[in-house]
């Protein structure tokens, strides 16, 4: 574990370099990831295809975790070589995404869906070693500050790339076609991983000798085993597991249904998609004051049981303003879902190696997505009969009847598992009016200028902060 009472320069720098690394992923997933489903549109995919595309890659992403932590521990890969080799090959996975049209021109479906499982098993590779290195490498005291500046940065820049890119969609939709513009930036997401990875390549190993290694098998079966006991772990873990179930009935649809079903612009699907990024950064600040005080099974709750309604919300109106503040609520509602989730994954997992956890959670979500992505797929084929027909509960578009099967799912898990998290920290007693100060006392922008300038200052500017001296932060 680092030293907390002195500045390490190096462990400063390859934090700094950290930082980085996240901002040009999230040019990646801006510009890129996020208009996969725009993407496959282009393509006339049918909606069972786009579930397809949505859930398949993720599951074997996940799977290939499994792979990733044995290669780790049976062979005794760096963590390091592990990261970079799946950084760049997520990078290269970007060239057959953008050409298949050109070289698959009768198989887009599978040729599509193979590329992006290449690119979610490259990316997946990463993810049970980069908690794991970044645990060892931050200092436990400094982890809060620290994690929510790179977050600030990162989503900052995301969303700059998500508004970027849908500019040049429509500039190109307008003027020649789209597809040039999904070739530029595919292109643009290839390099940006490229950047990722250089500045991952350069993230110091600071683990201990053989940390990890006598955990032994992942423990997917016991871990499901324990949910009958009723673990706190596991209860946590199939709550979220079935929220992603729940999300997962009709999170590929709402791309088909605003630009095949509403007709919308790029513009105006970049616009919906960014007003929840954008919210869940403007509130950020505001969700972690509320952690940090009340501890985050409150958190999860309060969100538990606003996520189901974001669907339901979507059935009332096709009016662009409407939709861009159903977006914007559902942001509100995520931003504090993810953050409070991940920090109650944190202290549930304690000092132990995360490798095994992560992994654990990571593939029991997969499976969950691919079983509701494919219920959604299912409903699709059916529910166009009872659009526009003479039965009482006839729908105006198709896909309402999907979001409303995901509306009921979601209930369903918060009125089951809501009630049985318990929190894990010792926290102060929350009141409605002590939560909502906590969470409106946060000025949004005020650390944004200076987390983004302390990221590429000189290295010489940077000075070591002596023992017992007090450091600056957000």
């Amino acid at each position: 574990m680092p030293d907390d009472n002195a500045r390490d320069p190096e462990r400063d720098e390859a934090l700094s370099r950290s930082v980085r690394d996240g901002a040009a992923y999230s040019v990646m997933t801006g510009a890129g990831e996020s208009y996969l489903s725009a993407y496959a549109i282009h393509l006339r995919f049918t909606e069972p295809q786009i579930a397809t595309l949505a859930s398949i890659p993720p599951l074997i992403g996940a799977l290939a975790q499994l792979f990733s932590t044995w290669l780790h521990r049976r062979w005794r890969i760096g963590r390091g070589r592990i990261i970079l080799a799946g950084a760049l090959g997520q990078a290269m996975s970007w060239l057959p995404i953008m050409l298949v049209p050109l070289l698959w021109p009768n198989d887009q479906v599978a040729a599509l869906v193979l590329c992006v499982i290449a690119y979610q098993v490259f990316g997946n590779i990463i993810s049970p070693h980069w908690p794991s290195l970044m645990r060892h490498l931050v200092p436990e005291r400094e982890r809060g500050r620290y994690f929510s500046r790179r977050t600030r940065v990162t989503t900052l820049v995301g969303f700059a790339a998500l508004i970027a890119a849908g500019g040049v969609l429509e500039v190109f939709r307008t003027h020649t076609d789209a597809m040039y513009g999904f070739l530029l930036l595919f292109a643009l997401a290839a390099v940006a991983r490229m950047i990722s990875g250089y500045y991952l390549s350069r993230l110091p190993d600071r683990s201990p000798r053989g940390d990890d290694i006598k955990y032994g098998a992942l423990p997917l079966i016991p871990v499901w085993q324990a949910g009958i006991r009723s673990t706190p772990y596991a209860r946590f873990l199939f709550y979220y597991a079935g929220m992603c179930f729940a999300t997962a009935v009709a999170a590929p649809f709402f791309a088909v249904h605003m630009l095949r079903d509403l007709q919308f612009t790029y513009l105006e699907f970049m616009a919906i998609t960014a007003a929840s990024v954008l919210v869940q950064f403007l509130t950020l600040n505001g969700w972690g004051r509320v952690s940090d005080a009340f501890g985050n099974r409150l958190i999860l709750a309060i969100t538990g049981w606003m996520v189901p309604f974001v669907p339901l919300l979507w059935v009332f109106s096709d009016n662009f303003l409407y939709l861009l503040a159903i977006q914007a609520l559902s942001g509100l509602a995520w931003g504090g879902f993810a953050l409070s989730a991940g920090s109650f994954f944190y202290d549930l997992s304690g000092d132990a190696d995360m490798a095994a956890p992560i992994t654990t959670a990571n593939v029991t979500n997969a499976l969950a997505a691919f079983a509701g992505a494919q219920l959604g797929a299912a409903a699709v084929l059916w529910m166009p009969d009872w659009a526009h027909s003479d039965h009482a509960w006839s729908f105006e578009y198709p896909l309402f009847g999907v979001f409303l099967l995901s509306f009921a799912a979601r209930l369903a898990v918060a009125v089951i598992f809501v009630p049985v998290l318990k929190e894990v920290r010792q926290v102060r007693r929350a009141s409605p009016r002590r939560v909502i100060f906590r969470f409106t006392r946060f000025s949004v922008f005020s650390g944004v200028g200076f987390d983004i300038a302390s990221v590429w200052r000189p290295r010489e500017q940077r000075r070591p902060v002596k023992a017992g001296e007090e450091s600056g932060g957000d």
